[in-house]
């Protein structure tokens, strides 16, 4: 058995240490060919075994040469592994604060937030996030009723 191109730079990409640095230094072009192709298992499992630190600034940073409709393709991709606020978030704030390359974010904005709500009640990050960004935004996807709702349930929960 030859072993497949992809999963032998995959491995390559992982190596020994599991950590941002080592596979950085490794495989950023590496990382990228995987991005460009969209094969976004490979970079997750790769950004994964790594312990990636997701953030806004790491990944405009690190994926720079990276189009913005596969970032936020690669997110979605994220999404579907890991459902958490924080990747919900970091979603909302790829939208809302890089080069958007489509118009009217924000009704998938909301669909997110709505989402992430359904899945994680309790958590007042969502709802900080949504007040600060949406009170008094003037394309904000949320009715003023809806506005005050989070608010209210915002204040029960800090």
């Amino acid at each position: 058995n030859i072993p497949d191109k992809r999963m032998v730079s995959q491995r390559r990409c992982m190596g020994v240490e599991r950590n941002w640095n080592a596979v950085r230094r490794c495989a950023v072009r590496e990382l990228i060919r995987f991005w460009k192709e969209r094969d976004y298992h490979s970079v997750y499992e790769i950004l994964k075994t790594s312990k990636y630190d997701y953030t806004i600034d790491n990944i405009e940073k690190d994926f720079a040469k990276v189009s913005s409709t596969d970032k936020f393709c690669y997110l979605i991709y994220l999404l579907s592994k890991d459902y958490s606020v924080k990747n919900t978030l970091l979603l909302c704030d790829f939208l809302m604060y890089t080069d958007t390359f489509f118009y009217d974010i924000h009704p998938v904005i909301q669909m997110f937030i709505c989402r992430a709500l359904e899945l994680f009640p309790k958590d007042p990050t969502l709802l900080e996030w949504v007040v600060s960004t949406y009170e008094n935004h003037p394309d904000s996807p949320f009715e003023e009723a809806e506005m005050i709702t989070f608010k209210e349930q915002l204040n029960k929960l800090i």
